[in-house]
């Protein structure tokens, strides 16, 4: 998959394209359906492009920073695994936001681009103002020869799968934020060195550091599995500062993987958290923490036998 940050789109006016537009975090069951039509459209010799922001319309227009269920680099692994051909993260800037919609939609997506298809939500709005709405994308795909494809909300539980929604859930019903991502919530990023704590007690880990503009769930215990080479291991996770173990420690994911022992350090890996377990806590000392990580792994799979 081809990456770009920036306004490197020249290099695509040649190309026959389909398109999806959207902000994309966290890349739930609702994006995963323009995703789809996208795929589908490389049937017909088009390239699949993701078109998409750096930083959220609000965050640039009325400030505040915010941050996010997936980061840039998260969305470069997801996407390659979907399969698009092309990510294209567009720096929303004020001079962008003050395009007209028909100067974004001809400069951007029909000259730079190649359109041919575009594929978007039904309430999707564009341009200067959000004046852009389904209707004026339809009437320049019928004047510039491209197809538009606006699907409706896509709902789980009576509610509207939302990004909104799901930043929600993942601080109070972690399981149903998974559902509505359609795939465990996961953290990507290189194992690195740590106390080697784990070790010394029974329990070699892994650990992984978070970008701070990811949005996280909250701090705690977690079944979870981490794929290697292709494979999926379980493991079981803690999301947190690490209390137990003195000093101040920055917000990390450490993982216990069952079943296996090679190195990996230095490794990107994807750590999926499947379900929430406990909440996390500081304990007397190693002794202590030993035995309630025996006590997790336990119910884990006495979870998973269920």
């Amino acid at each position: 998959m081809i990456y770009i940050s920036g306004e490197e789109t020249k290099q695509f006016h040649t190309v026959q394209t389909a398109i999806a537009l959207g902000k994309f975090d966290g890349i739930h069951l609702g994006h995963q359906m323009l995703i789809e039509g996208l795929l589908k459209e490389k049937q017909k010799g088009r390239k699949a492009l993701v078109f998409t922001f750096g930083s959220s319309p609000n965050e640039v227009l009325h400030g505040g920073a915010k941050k996010n269920i997936y980061t840039t680099e998260e969305k470069v692994y997801y996407f390659s695994r979907f399969g698009i051909d092309i990510l294209l993260e567009c720096p929303f800037t004020k001079e962008f936001a003050s395009l007209a919609p028909e100067a974004f939609v001809l400069d951007c997506l029909v000259r730079k681009l190649g359109v041919r298809s575009v594929y978007v939500g039904q309430d999707f709005h564009f341009g200067r103002g959000r004046q852009g709405n389904v209707a004026l994308l339809e009437a320049m795909g019928q004047h510039y020869h491209f197809e538009v494809h606006a699907l409706n909300k896509k709902t789980l539980h009576g509610k509207v799968i939302s990004s909104t929604t799901i930043r929600d859930m993942l601080e109070t019903h972690f399981h149903v934020a998974n559902e509505m991502l359609g795939n465990p919530y996961f953290i990507y990023g290189p194992v690195v060195h740590g106390k080697h704590l784990g070790h010394t007690i029974g329990y070699p880990t892994i650990n992984q550091v978070i970008s701070k503009q990811k949005l996280l769930p909250v701090f705690g215990v977690y079944a979870s599995r981490v794929e290697i080479d292709g494979v999926y291991y379980r493991g079981i996770s803690n999301l947190g500062t690490k209390p137990t173990i003195e000093g101040n420690h920055q917000v990390g994911l450490e993982t216990h993987i069952l079943d296996y022992q090679d190195d990996l350090y230095g490794r990107d890996l994807r750590t999926e958290l499947l379900y929430f377990i406990r909440p996390e806590e500081r304990f007397s000392g190693v002794d202590a923490l030993k035995k309630q990580i025996q006590t997790d792994i336990k119910l884990m799979l006495e979870q998973e036998t269920v």
